[in-house]
């Protein structure tokens, strides 16, 4: 068990998230809030860490145990889904999914997560005995035993002609894989829409539906001039450069980047945890920095 951290080590950690908005010291900050029982402030501090570190395996675990802990089983599910997603072994995520699928009598999920977080942590009973519920559910039936393979005599057929060649198919250009990366990244989970914009606001890649039409010249022409006017507000309170926005409506939450040049955006129905907002923008940041680098649009 980790130490608890004095006063001294709290402060510095305080310190340090208001003046380094990319510190990682939002992590253990959050911990301690969470210990004291200030749910909503760790709940804060993760989601801003998350804006700024959206890869961060224990971020994201601790948001789900935040969410899981308010009563908010599907956000709290997603968040460790993600950091599974990250880190395929990181027992924490693996065990709190097992124990929420048992709740919701998710029997063949729960037993798959379950006995992996036991033969992790053998000692922790409470794993063990859900798990023990979890198999007098589901049984555990004996794998089936193996014939031996049957022996398959073919008679000698005629060799037939040999197919014709086709022609390999085109290959993509950049800007098409570009374009249809920035596709998918709009048909992801809950996600509106994905795009890329030049530094003059244009759009270059992906598109942004509402309501079955593509809005993004729309949405370009509103979010024209948002990264400079963000960067310049910035610099005059001397905060430093700006890595990104987040904006919230009742509909929707759209996460808004620097990428090279240009920009992203990346918008979300409002139930979509915030945490894979970030993680899908973080992708698309990736590829619009690969386009932009690249020159642009063709």
């Amino acid at each position: 068990m980790s130490a608890i951290p004095g006063p001294a080590q709290i402060r510095q950690w305080s310190e340090e998230v208001a003046r380094d908005p990319n510190t990682l010291a939002f992590l253990p900050l959050a911990q301690v809030y969470r210990r004291e029982g200030r749910r909503d402030a760790a709940l804060r501090l993760c989601l801003r860490g998350l804006e700024r570190n959206p890869t961060n395996v224990e971020a994201h675990y601790l948001l789900g145990c935040l969410y899981h802990e308010g009563g908010q089983a599907v956000k709290a599910f997603d968040e460790w889904d993600m950091a599974l997603g990250l880190d395929s072994e990181h027992p924490g995520a693996r065990r709190e999914i097992g124990l929420l699928c048992a709740e919701r009598e998710e029997w063949g999920s729960a037993l798959r997560h379950l006995e992996r977080a036991a033969a992790a942590d053998s000692a922790d009973e409470e794993v063990r005995d859900v798990l023990a519920r979890v198999r007098a559910r589901v049984g555990e039936p004996a794998a089936p035993a193996s014939a031996p393979p049957a022996v398959r005599v073919e008679a000698p057929t005629a060799q037939a002609p040999a197919a014709p060649v086709e022609p390999p198919a085109p290959v993509a250009s950049g800007w098409d894989a570009v374009q249809g990366e920035f596709r998918a990244l709009s048909g992801e989970r809950g996600v509106v829409g994905a795009l890329a914009l030049d530094a003059q606001g244009y759009v270059l890649a992906g598109e942004m539906l509402a309501g079955g039409t593509d809005r993004a010249p729309e949405v370009a022409a509103a979010l024209r001039g948002a990264s400079s006017e963000a960067e310049r507000a910035l610099r005059h309170l001397g905060l430093g450069e700006w890595q990104g926005m987040l904006v919230e409506t009742p509909e929707t939450v759209v996460r808004i980047a620097p990428a090279s040049e240009g920009m992203v955006a990346v918008a979300a129905r409002r139930e979509v945890p915030t945490g894979w907002v970030l993680r899908v923008a973080a992708r698309a940041r990736a590829v619009a920095e690969r386009l932009l680098g690249a020159g642009g649009a063709p």
